[in-house]
């Protein structure tokens, strides 16, 4: 009967169709969604596209270290595609991929096939994992590194083979991710870990000294900026390590502050997330999970799980933004109860592999239910959520819709994210200007201006529905 069942093509490829699936639906989603939902730039992602811009070959000298992995990569994004929502989101796009890709092979190290394709899709295709994908900041570093550095600890702890090509990744790893304000924590814990730790001693032990001193060589070599940057410019230390103005009060209310969106079913909050971030089906699904490990707490999937909340509720204190770290916890639990709820099930019916194969069903439809409401909740609420919306300034698109590189725009001091517009005469060869001059003849403004011999031509606004007037054309007077 077993045999029978398994010649079914859908059933015996169903994990290889369905990392095919997710694979196209997530590629496809990150291509149009962030130019759709939300539409718009946060003030966050306007400095860092000025922090990219602004980054030089001798950063060594300016102390510009902070995200410096990232922010390379958005410079060359601007340097080849010019100032765009698309340019600006697309490092984002491209380190989700691949954020993607390594939680899944880390969900593959822990669980079966079946449980880690469907703990993936929840995953990779929720509100918050769409946030991050077209976020165009270094937020989405958090969860890139925490899972890459996950998944070569799994391949090296416990492997009598350990091959060495993973472990000079992982030193690589560690002295990159230092360049993210507060992981360097995460460097220091692997490193205490790796001396305390008995498979991770072991681990090294396999290494003979030229191959150590090549990993500590390239350790050392990678972090070396960054050390020369804390130097230069002393208050990277601060940005890195701790928060400014620290008290006990600020400490807890940053932590409030920081997981507020995430599970809130009811409020919504004025914040560039989108309460809730996580849905209630996959709470629950998470919930299930917690109580499914909780007599496996000192396994080490479910030790790495507990200090990583630990360490991005601890961290959240001091940076609000490692609080979307608990993406990869999530993950890992939601996967613990998928698992719980297939095994609770194949126990019912031990011996017939007919009703394991219906028992999927109902799952599926569960989980597409959980996926399209995920959707459906980010596409639709970037859009309709006037505390959120806030947040999201479309200008660059309204510029890019109705004025040509002909017109000058005034840009002044005063001018509201004036250094972010002015990137427009760099990498879109438009004309800003300070002051209206003679040779003038039309020009755009950010807010109602008083020139001599020159008439309001349009106003252009913007479809939110609060602050809509957005720009103002003035045409000079005929004679």
């Amino acid at each position: 009967m077993k045999k029978r069942t398994k010649q079914f093509f859908l059933y015996h490829h169903r994990i290889g169709l369905g990392y095919i699936l997710l694979g196209l639906i997530f590629v496809a989603l990150l291509t149009f969604l962030p130019t759709i939902s939300p539409n718009g730039l946060t003030e966050s992602e306007m400095n860092s596209a000025i922090a990219a811009s602004e980054l030089e070959t001798n950063f060594m000298q300016t102390g510009n270290i902070i995200d410096l992995p990232y922010h390379t990569l958005q410079k060359a994004s601007l340097h080849f595609f010019g100032l765009s929502l698309w340019s600006i989101k697309l490092p984002s796009i491209i380190i989700a991929v691949f954020a993607a890709f390594f939680i899944i092979l880390l969900l593959n190290r822990w669980f079966k096939n079946d449980v880690a394709v469907i703990a993936s899709i929840l995953t990779t295709l929720s509100t918050a994992f769409l946030f991050l994908a077209g976020n165009g900041t270094p937020i989405i570093m958090y969860v890139f590194w925490l899972a890459l550095i996950l998944w070569l600890g799994s391949k090296i702890v416990g492997n009598d083979h350990v091959h060495p090509l993973l472990v000079i990744t992982l030193f690589l790893s560690l002295a990159l991710s230092a360049y993210t304000p507060h992981l360097f924590y995460v460097t220091i814990a692997i490193a205490i870990a790796g001396i305390t730790h008995p498979h991770l001693r072991f681990g090294l032990k396999q290494l003979n000294l030229g191959q150590l001193i090549l990993c500590f060589s390239i350790f050392f070599l990678t972090i070396s900026p960054l050390v020369v940057g804390c130097f230069v410019k002393s208050d990277n230390i601060r940005q890195l390590l701790f928060m400014p103005d620290f008290s006990i009060g600020g400490f807890v209310q940053n932590i409030s502050n920081a997981f507020a969106p995430f599970f809130s079913f009811s409020l919504v909050y004025n914040s560039v997330y989108l309460a809730p971030l996580f849905g209630l089906a996959t709470v629950v699904i998470v919930i299930i999970g917690i109580l499914a490990s909780v007599g496996k707490m000192f396994t080490s999937r479910n030790t790495v799980v507990s200090l990583l909340v630990i360490y991005a509720i601890i961290i959240s204190g001091l940076n609000g933004n490692v609080a979307i770290s608990i993406i990869i916890p999530i993950a890992v639990m939601t996967a613990a109860g998928i698992e719980s709820i297939i095994n609770k099930w194949y126990s019912l019916f031990p011996e017939n592999p007919y009703a394991h194969l219906l028992g999927l069903i109902p799952l599926i439809t569960v989980i597409g239910m959980i996926t399209i409401s995920s959707q459906t909740h980010y596409v639709f609420g970037y859009h309709y959520a006037p505390r959120v919306v806030d947040n999201f300034n479309d200008d660059l698109v309204i510029i890019s819709n109705h004025i040509s590189t002909d017109t000058p725009i005034v840009v002044t001091d005063e001018t509201q994210n004036a250094n972010f517009y002015r990137l427009l005469s760099k990498y879109n060869d438009y004309k800003i200007i300070s002051a209206v001059d003679k040779d003038t003849t039309e020009y755009a403004a950010f807010r109602p201006t008083k020139a001599d011999n020159f008439t309001l031509k349009e106003i252009i606004t913007s479809p939110k529905s609060r602050n809509s007037d957005r720009l103002y054309i003035y045409s000079k007077d005929t004679e």
